[in-house]
């Protein structure tokens, strides 16, 4: 149904970048084992497209942040609680724990899928509420409000999460002692009234796994995919599919550059195997 292909320059079209691939394949046959660390980062830019909202900044308020840290931190509890075990986390590995505790905020990430099930609501009294939907929705405006929100509850608190983690605290444990200090405090009413974004169905389950798997890949490996659904590759003309060839075969040569040089595609010195 779905598959993944390395994505084309950005605002080029597969045709149009086939003669430049095909000549960077030839020009680079013999220059690809000295190529820099540096360089090799910048060619991965290069052939990659921008993230999308999901790794950029809401320009939430502080005052809505303020309305929704407390509610947000209980159901990231809740979440926290069952991922657990659901993803088979090795408490006794600290760096393990760690990681998942600073993902639970991360959409792009297994551990933060849950945000994209919140819908932020108006109450009567002026504040603001977050309802925990059904299904996953559209990653839009409020998506990215309880995103911040959630930062905005753990960041101080990771510390102590990480450590009832280990200890294996249920959910009401880590709400009452990780969320103490984002709910010490109702907020007071919103003085501006806010326009409530419609809460769109997105992205099932199965198809956030395969997005959250090619951002995974592109953290490890540096190579940058696209999810392109069958019946869109199956429309692919002859030279779109002899650029992607083409691009297949120039990152495999990256690959084996960044090998000889004995650095990650991060300029990084890779560790001895």
């Amino acid at each position: 149904f779905v598959i993944f292909v390395p994505a084309c320059l950005p605002g080029s079209s597969a045709r149009a970048m086939a003669p430049l691939l095909r000549a960077g394949l030839r020009s680079s046959a013999t220059a690809m084992p000295l190529v820099a660390p540096a360089l090799s980062l910048l060619l991965l830019l290069l052939l990659g497209r921008p993230l999308l909202a999901a790794s950029g900044s809401g320009g939430a308020g502080d005052a809505e942040v303020a309305q929704l840290k407390c509610a947000v931190c209980e159901l990231a509890m809740a979440e926290a609680n069952v991922l657990v075990a659901e993803l088979g986390l090795d408490l006794k590995n600290e760096d393990d724990v760690i990681d998942f505790a600073d993902s639970l905020c991360t959409l792009s990430k297994r551990e933060g899928r849950w945000l994209r099930r919140l819908d932020v609501k108006d109450t009567k009294d002026g504040r603001l509420a977050v309802q925990n939907m059904t299904e996953f929705g559209e990653c839009r405006m409020e998506c990215l409000l309880v995103r911040k929100a959630c930062q905005s509850a753990l960041g101080k608190a990771q510390e102590l999460l990480v450590d009832l983690l280990r200890t294996g605290a249920d959910a009401d444990e880590l709400r009452a002692k990780v969320c103490k200090a984002s709910c010490r405090k109702r907020p007071t009413p919103l003085k501006q009234k806010r326009t409530d974004e419609e809460f769109v169905p997105g992205h099932d389950a199965g198809m956030l796994q395969m997005m959250e798997n090619r951002d995974k890949m592109r953290a490890e490996t540096g190579q940058v995919f696209d999810i392109m659904k069958r019946d869109e590759l199956d429309t692919m003309s002859d030279g779109d599919r002899e650029a992607q060839a083409a691009q297949d075969a120039f990152a495999e040569q990256l690959r084996e550059a960044r090998e000889d040089s004995g650095r990650d595609w991060r300029g990084r010195e890779m560790e001895e195997l």
